[in-house]
């Protein structure tokens, strides 16, 4: 989708350099008086003895190349403030760390406290440059994520500068992780889900919003605190229908910890070249310099960035803030995590390619990665980032849903996809049986999910575990009630449990988050109506008449329920609370061998 930036002269943009790498040339002023001294220090020691002048050369020899010499597109000096950066800080958390910690970690010195934002309890972080508040963008209700909606360009969300408000910083975190993912892409699964999609489709996304006010002279902290609500219910009536939601303490520590993908009881650790963190070794690039000309491929910067092949990437969006004298500073960051170190390189070939594409240019963190991975967490920190050269496209594309597991696709043949996995269980009931319920196992392993059986009927399933199998690991099929044990879902290794039992209701059991429960049946009876009535999602085949009316009713579907009985064998209806949608199925190749022909029996 495309956001337009405005044209307030106060927003207006550095102009960009010409098109080419950038070097930083400037010659500064610590550069100048190096110089002089050297020059000084060789001159003193004429005259006076050959023990003084070796000193004064060598000290010379010293001070011009620290100066002048430049690595990598940085002068020396700076890369030694950054080893001096790099040793003086702590660049690890132990195993038992919980997300306070590594917000500490991240963050030196940021407090959570709860407040009142927009009308409900939200969270604050409050640290020595100013107050933060973090809204998730996105109705956590609407799990169907085929339609997308538009995202106002930042400029636009931030309020103008003026002595009656403190200054603003935004900042946009983009988190996304391909379909199939890259521990299931060469298995069936992941064979056949990117022959269903053409690898166009992202498995999982995640957008929020960081905004902060910045502390100022004669500001105190319930003034800040004012101004953060203010600018928060400004914030959410400009996002519109696409909806912020602020929150609070708990789930501001839940997301801040699933963004960095940190976990317990898996230890954090920054070395020279890169992150670890939750098992995952991560990197960091920032944007060195907007593209220029603003094309199309810089336009769609963001979404191709989020694209690269990798387990997960982050891309953040800061700018500001505003004022009445000075463009508006804008700097793109951009994380990759990946499973293997291996797969690094192979990621940052790509995103200098995208980037290249583009007409931008991006600098690796080495020294700098816990910088990196601060500023691509929803904290819109102040400091240690230098705004990207240049001006950001007039438009830039940026990517709110259409992301999720890929059911089918609709009469225009675009995919529905649907939001299975989330920071709760998703309740699902399938109408149709084994064959359905399947499919959308096979399609689930594609996003990386773990996937357990529970069912009265093992033969049913064994066929489908044999063919399955692959790097994401063999499907267990387990007596009814059974825990599934292993680790609890997270976001990039949720969990769908299958509960196929007959006609008993299952109890499923309390939320859990990052897990899908798919309940499936055959038929459709009356017991079935009240856990109908409950689910987040109904997917049903083709139903008679009597089913029909009890789907209608259940799920108050109206003059729609009779459709129910008329829609093609290969086809489904998707409802949820809110919505009906229609899909075909559209088996691929792979998923006929395993499953055959989806249709109830």
């Amino acid at each position: 989708m495309t956001a337009t930036t405005t044209g307030q002269p106060a927003s207006t943009p550095v102009p960009a350099p010409p098109c080419g790498r950038v070097r930083s040339t400037r010659v500064r002023a610590g550069q100048v008086v190096a110089t002089q001294v050297a020059l000084a220090v060789l001159v003193a020691a004429v005259g006076r003895g050959v023990v003084v002048t070796a000193v004064a050369l060598l000290s010379a020899t010293l001070l011009l190349p620290v100066a002048w010499v430049r690595v990598r597109g940085r002068w020396l000096h700076e890369w030694l403030g950054v080893v001096a950066a790099y040793l003086s800080h702590r660049r690890a958390l132990p195993p038992a760390a919980d997300p306070a910690a590594l917000l500490e970690l991240v963050g030196p010195g940021t407090v959570v406290h709860a407040a009142e934002l927009a009308g409900g309890p939200a969270a604050v972080l409050h640290d020595a440059a100013g107050l933060t508040a973090l809204l998730e963008l996105g109705d956590p209700d609407d799990l169907l994520g085929d339609r997308s909606r538009a995202l106002p360009a930042p400029l636009d969300l931030l309020p103008p500068a003026g002595p009656e408000s403190p200054p603003v910083r935004l900042q946009l975190i983009f988190s996304a992780s391909p379909a199939p993912a890259p521990g299931v892409a060469a298995a069936p699964a992941g064979t056949s889900y990117r022959q269903l999609t053409d690898g166009r489709l992202a498995g999982r996304s995640r957008v929020v919003l960081a905004l902060r006010v910045r502390r100022a002279d004669g500001w105190s902290d319930e003034e800040l605190l004012r101004a953060l609500a203010g600018t928060v219910r400004r914030t959410v009536r400009r996002l519109g229908p696409l909806g912020g939601r602020p929150l609070g303490v708990p789930a501001a520590l839940r997301v801040i910890a699933e963004l960095a993908h940190h976990e317990a009881g898996v230890p954090a650790r920054e070395t020279w070249s890169r992150l670890s963190v939750g098992g995952l070794p991560q990197a960091t690039w920032r944007l060195r310099r907007w593209p220029d000309p603003p094309g199309e491929a810089a336009r769609g910067l963001v979404s191709r960035l989020l694209a690269v092949p990798a387990t997960a990437t982050t891309v953040a969006l800061t700018v500001g803030p505003r004022t009445e004298s000075a463009p508006v500073a804008a700097e793109l960051t951009v994380r990759v995590a990946v499973d293997t170190v291996a797969e690094l390189s192979v990621a940052e070939r790509a995103l200098h390619r995208v980037a290249g594409a583009a007409g931008g240019e991006l600098r690796r963190l080495d020294g700098e990665h816990l910088a990196g991975l601060s500023a691509t967490l929803p904290l819109a920190l102040v400091g240690g980032a230098t705004p990207s050269a240049g001006a950001p496209p007039d438009t830039l594309d940026l990517p709110v849903g259409g992301s999720g597991l890929m059911v089918g696709a609709d009469r225009r043949g675009r995919p529905l996809t649907v939001r299975l996995f989330r920071p709760t269980t998703t309740r699902v009931l399938l109408v149709g049986g084994v064959p359905a319920a399947q499919l959308l196992a096979l399609r689930a392993r594609a996003l990386g999910a773990r996937v357990a059986v529970q069912t009265t009927r093992p033969r049913a399933w064994e066929a489908f575990v044999r063919g399955s199998g692959g790097p994401g690991g063999a499907v267990p099929l387990l007596p009814p009630g059974r825990p599934v044990g292993g680790t609890p879902g997270s976001p990039l290794r949720p969990l769908l449990l299958v509960v196929d039992v007959g006609s008993v209701p299952p109890a499923v059991g309390p939320a859990v988050a990052w897990q899908a429960v798919l309940v499936v049946r055959d038929e459709l009876t009356p017991a079935d109506a009240p856990a109908l009535a409950r689910a987040d999602l109904a997917v049903l085949q083709p139903l008679d008449p009597g089913e029909a009316a009890l789907a209608g009713t259940a799920l108050g579907l109206g003059g729609s329920a009779d459709w129910l009985t008329r829609i093609r064998d290969d086809m489904v209806a998707v409802v949820n609370r809110r919505a009906l949608r229609w899909a075909l199925l559209s088996p691929t190749p792979v998923e006929s061998q395993l499953v055959g022909h989806p249709v109830r029996r």
